[in-house]
């Protein structure tokens, strides 16, 4: 199952606003709804949607500031990973390979065996 396209996602939002505008004219034209009442519930969506921009804007600044951070950490992790005794720590600790490795510089790393000569 593959997530909805942004263009998916704000067709949606746009027909259930539609829906739900539809739906109150309705009842604030058949008035079951006072005036009053529908100009406090236009003032509320308003300062809800007031504070959802605030919010999405203060996540936006946060992210600015917390992923380069996370960019770097991830970045570390990555270069450790590819590093070469790392590669062969991790092909010799598979059960159906056979690694043989004969670099004296790695001897310092225990999770790499090395051995004297290839047979």
């Amino acid at each position: 199952m593959s997530l909805p396209t942004q263009a998916q996602i704000n067709a949606g939002i746009r027909y259930l606003s539609g829906y739900l505008a539809t739906g109150g004219a309705i009842i604030v034209a058949l008035g079951l709804l006072p005036p009053d009442t529908a100009h406090a519930i236009l003032d509320a969506s308003q300062k809800v949607l007031t504070d959802l921009k605030q919010l999405i804007g203060d996540s936006y600044l946060l992210a600015g500031l917390v992923l380069p951070v996370a960019a770097a950490f991830l970045a570390r992790l990555g270069i450790k990973a590819a590093s070469p005794k790392n590669q062969i720590a991790s092909v010799q600790a598979l059960p159906q390979a056979q690694v043989l490795v004969t670099d004296p510089r790695l001897k310092a790393t225990p999770e790499v065996k090395v051995v004297d000569k290839l047979p």
